[in-house]
């Protein structure tokens, strides 16, 4: 079990609340708060019950993996990323960008990543 546990987990949110007796429903005034304001404390989300407030702050982290490399192809702007997650596994990333051209048949794969 991960300890913090990430905030952005649904299960692990909707299971800390039941388990506090407060509602799901504030898993979206959490998520959306947060997106909004990423430095702000989690004992000091606006609208949460009071006794939730230090546990979620002892229990979540809003991050817990980090980007440890980016590269970026010069060619087709084709991005790598290397995660590293909470565990200390790493997770490589890559986003393809798309124009909506056709591709050209003569170039190599090899050319194109």
């Amino acid at each position: 079990q991960l300890k913090p546990k990430p905030l952005f987990d649904e299960p692990s949110l909707r299971s800390f609340l039941l388990g506090h007796g407060v509602k799901p429903v504030h898993m979206a005034k959490i998520w959306r708060h947060m997106l909004m304001n990423p430095d702000c404390p989690l004992d000091e989300i606006p609208g949460i019950p009071d006794r939730i407030r230090q546990p979620l702050r002892e229990e979540f982290a809003y991050l817990t993996s980090t980007v440890v490399k980016t590269c970026e192809s010069s060619i087709d702007g084709t991005a790598k990323i290397l995660v590293r997650l909470q565990d200390g596994g790493e997770v490589e990333a890559v986003l393809i960008r798309h124009t909506g051209e056709p591709e050209d048949p003569e170039r190599r794969q090899a050319e194109r990543c």
